[in-house]
C-alpha cells in the first residue's frame, strides 16, 4: 500500500498541528491521499499475434470423372448396291417393217399363247373404211360373206363406200374365247396402233361396247360417244354398236342408221 499513496501531505499536516500545540486534532482541511506521479511506463509491447493464416487451399481430392460413355459404333451398314437401270425391251412386233413381219411377231407374244392362227386383215391397202370387229366369228373363214359382214357392206354402200374401199380386222385376233386381263388389252392396245401403222385407214369404225372400253378405256361412256368424230392413235374413228347385235335386231340397225352414223361427220359427203 506505501507504494500506492503518498502520505507525506499528511504527515506535514499532522505535525504543523502538534506545533500549534493544540491537544486536539482537527481535520478541518480536507486533504485527499495522492498517488504518487510516477513517469509513465511504456506498454510492454505484446508480442504480435500473428493473424491465423489462411489455410492454404488444398486441392479438392474428388473422385476422378467417369469418361462421358462414347456412342456405340454401329457396323457399317452396308448400302444396297444400286441396281443397274432395267432396260426395258421393246416387244418383236414393235421393230416390225411391214404388215407380215408384224403378225409373225404377235404369234410369240403371251396374249396369244396357245391361240392358234390368228386371222390377219382382210381387204384393200389403205382403205377408206376399216371395220374393227371384236374377234374373228367362229368358223367364218370370209368375213364379208357372213351374215354381219354382208350387212355392213349394204349399209356403207349407202355413204357411197363400196365393198373394194371397206377392210376388216380384229382387236384379239384368235377365234378361242379367252377372258382379257386388262394388262393383256394394254398390249392389245400397242399392237393395233402398229397395225393401223401399216393399214393406214381413213376412217375406223369399232363395233360393240365391249371392244369400245378396250380402245378408248374404261372411263368413256359408250351411250354418250357412240356415233361421235372420235381418234385412236391419229385414227379417224366412230365406235358403233355391235355388228352380230345389229344383224339380228332392226331397232339396233335404225339406231345406226338414224342416230349414230348422222352424228359422225367422216360419214357426210
Amino acid at each position: 500500500m506505501p507504494e500506492e499513496f503518498d502520505f507525506s501531505e499528511l504527515q506535514n499536516y499532522l505535525q504543523g498541528q502538534i506545533d500549534m500545540g493544540l491537544s486536539d486534532v482537527y481535520l478541518d482541511e480536507p486533504w485527499t491521499l495522492q498517488k504518487p506521479q510516477r513517469a509513465a511506463s511504456a506498454p510492454v509491447p505484446r508480442p504480435a499475434i500473428p493473424a491465423h493464416p489462411q489455410p492454404a487451399p488444398q486441392p479438392v481430392h474428388t473422385a476422378p470423372a467417369a469418361p462421358a460413355p462414347e456412342p456405340p459404333i454401329m457396323p457399317a451398314v452396308a448400302m444396297p448396291a444400286a441396281r443397274p437401270a432395267v432396260k426395258k425391251t421393246a416387244a418383236a412386233f414393235e421393230s416390225a417393217e411391214s404388215l407380215d413381219a408384224f403378225y409373225e411377231a404377235i404369234q410369240g407374244e403371251a396374249v396369244y399363247a396357245n391361240a392358234g392362227n390368228l386371222a390377219r386383215y382382210a381387204g384393200p391397202t389403205n382403205p377408206k373404211l376399216l371395220l374393227l370387229m371384236p374377234r374373228p366369228l367362229p368358223d367364218t373363214a370370209d368375213f364379208f360373206s357372213s351374215e354381219p359382214g354382208a350387212m355392213l357392206v349394204r349399209l356403207f354402200a349407202n355413204l357411197n363406200i363400196s365393198a373394194g374401199e371397206i377392210g376388216v380386222s380384229y382387236f384379239y385376233k384368235s377365234a378361242v374365247a379367252k377372258n382379257i386381263p386388262a394388262l393383256l388389252e394394254t398390249a392389245l392396245r400397242k399392237m393395233l396402233t402398229k397395225e393401223l401403222s401399216f393399214i393406214a385407214p381413213q376412217v375406223m369404225a369399232t363395233f360393240g361396247e365391249p371392244l369400245f372400253h378396250q380402245v378408248f378405256g374404261k372411263g368413256k361412256n359408250f351411250n354418250d360417244l357412240a356415233g361421235t368424230d372420235l381418234e385412236f392413235s391419229g385414227v379417224k374413228t366412230c365406235a358403233l354398236v355391235d355388228a352380230v347385235e345389229m344383224s339380228k335386231d332392226k331397232q339396233l340397225k335404225w339406231v345406226t342408221w338414224k342416230v349414230h352414223i348422222p352424228k359422225c361427220s367422216y360419214f357426210k359427203a
